[in-house]
């Protein structure tokens, strides 16, 4: 973690000394007195739904060396020995802290953004690179102002490469995450219809992730998804390096050959001209994209082939993105950690993939959709009943649009439900050995505790 000097805090956030402690520097930075160490500086972060300043007293008695804070008033409460710094805003001073520690490497640092894939890709893109240097990388999906500026801050002398995921919900947030990182290379996946509530219009979203691709220097690489025309044409104007991939042209990275197995897809890559076979432990064209995209960010670093193969083979995804499972005979696909339009589409014909005698949809609400939400989940419904499926679940108000998108489009077993638990209830009456069932909905809507029921049940009777 970060170390600085109490005059080295002062410059990069532009604070007003309060008050200077006995010890000159801070081993670590916080803002969270749950995981603080002694010795560490304590960011007071307040929201619309929290106030760190609360906790200053805590952070002082489980040893923090200095704190920042944006109420003076809150000082009074700190020990004379822990140094007291000033600002206006503390989420800023932690960004300017993040950017002041990231400047001082001279290392590659990637961007990842797009509507869908992003944190496969950041994950796959780490993985590779693994092989061969020392990454420090966004843990999980923490891809917001606070979660990259501590991924910054965790750089150490060893890091060769950082790997960031750049997360936005509307216009100017990925140049603030830009303005913290000073990425050299920027990876955009896709544009899809996530946030179009906010944005409006997916003209408008990939004009937001372009962002990332206006940031980077004259010197930097733009890797960009070739078959996505909104993002392809992130390319026009810039000066720096420009790396296309895709399945359905000349680029520079490809994909070709594709063959889907029950748990596994395999294609032949094409990279910079040498040529080499995949085995993904995935299920799905979507993920032959991240793949290519990681293929891409990693050659271009240097990382031979052979190392990506190998990598690329061994790699598997967090846990409820695409877990596999057979519970008393039931395959169950648990992608429930989040959900969109297209990244539904993409997980139905994932589905498909798999070897079953029947298939069944357990669907949730999808979130961040403003005006267009029931059109969409509608439109979602109709998709699931043109790639086919034999019994439709689903959770919440909005799916009641998905359902009725089904019901039109042909499907024949269509139920709605209130909850979760009713859901696994009355899945689990039409459910036979042989089954396949995908469970897929919005963060908030908890479908992972759908496959929980599943196992509980199907496990205690013996199924």
């Amino acid at each position: 973690m970060a170390s600085f000097t109490l005059e080295e805090i002062e410059k990069a956030s532009g604070a007003e000394v309060l008050h200077r402690g006995t010890r000159g520097f801070v081993d670590g930075v916080s803002t969270d007195t749950r995981t603080l160490r002694p010795g560490e500086l304590f960011i007071a972060l307040s929201g619309e739904n929290f106030n760190g300043h609360a906790f200053v007293k805590r952070a002082v008695l489980g040893g923090a060396a200095a704190v920042v804070i944006s109420d003076a008033s809150y000082a009074e409460e700190v020990a004379p020995e822990v140094s007291v710094f000033l600002v206006k805003n503390t989420k800023q001073a932690l960004e300017d802290l993040a950017h002041f520690h990231r400047m001082r490497f001279q290392v590659p640092v990637i961007g990842v953004t797009g509507s869908n894939g992003k944190t496969t890709t950041k994950d796959m893109i780490t993985a590779i690179l693994s092989t061969r240097f020392h990454v420090t990388a966004t843990q999980k999906n923490f891809n917001n102002e606070i979660g990259l500026s501590m991924t910054l801050l965790s750089m150490t002398p060893d890091t060769d490469v950082c790997v960031v995921e750049m997360g936005m919900r509307g216009f100017g947030q990925i140049r603030e995450l830009c303005e913290v990182a000073s990425p050299t290379m920027g990876v955009v996946t896709n544009v899809g219809t996530s946030h179009i509530g906010i944005l409006g219009s997916q003209d408008n979203i990939a004009k937001a992730k372009k962002e990332l691709i206006d940031a980077l220097p004259e010197d930097g690489t733009a890797i960009l998804n070739g078959d996505d025309e909104r993002v392809s044409a992130m390319g026009n104007g810039f000066k720096g390096r420009i790396i296309r991939y895709g399945l359905n042209g000349r680029y520079t990275v490809r994909g070709s050959e594709l063959r889907y197995e029950e748990e596994d897809t395999r294609y032949v890559c094409t990279c910079f001209d040498e040529a080499f076979k995949v085995k993904l432990h995935l299920l799905g064209v979507h993920n032959v994209y991240d793949a290519l995209a990681a293929t891409a960010a990693a050659r271009t670093l240097g990382v031979d082939t052979g190392r990506i193969q190998k990598a690329l083979g061994d790699f598997r995804p967090a846990d409820q993105r695409q877990t596999v499972e057979v519970i008393g005979g039931i395959t169950v696909l648990d992608d429930s950690y989040n959900a969109n339009p297209l990244s539904m589409e993409m997980a139905f014909r994932s589905t498909r993939q798999i070897a079953g005698k029947r298939y069944f949809l357990v669907l949730g609400d999808m979130g961040e959709l403003g005006r267009f939400e029931e059109k969409l989940h509608y439109e979602t419904g109709v998709k699931a009943a043109e790639i086919g499926f034999d019994g439709l679940f689903t959770v919440g108000p909005l799916s009641r649009f998905l359902a009725k998108g089904a019901e039109q489009g042909g499907m024949q077993h269509v139920t709605t439900c209130e909850s979760c638990e009713e859901a696994a209830d009355k899945l689990m009456k039409v459910l036979q050995p042989g089954d396949v069932v995908l469970v897929k909905g919005s963060h908030y809507m908890h479908m992972e505790t759908i496959p929980a029921i599943l196992r509980g049940v199907l496990e205690k009777d013996g199924k």
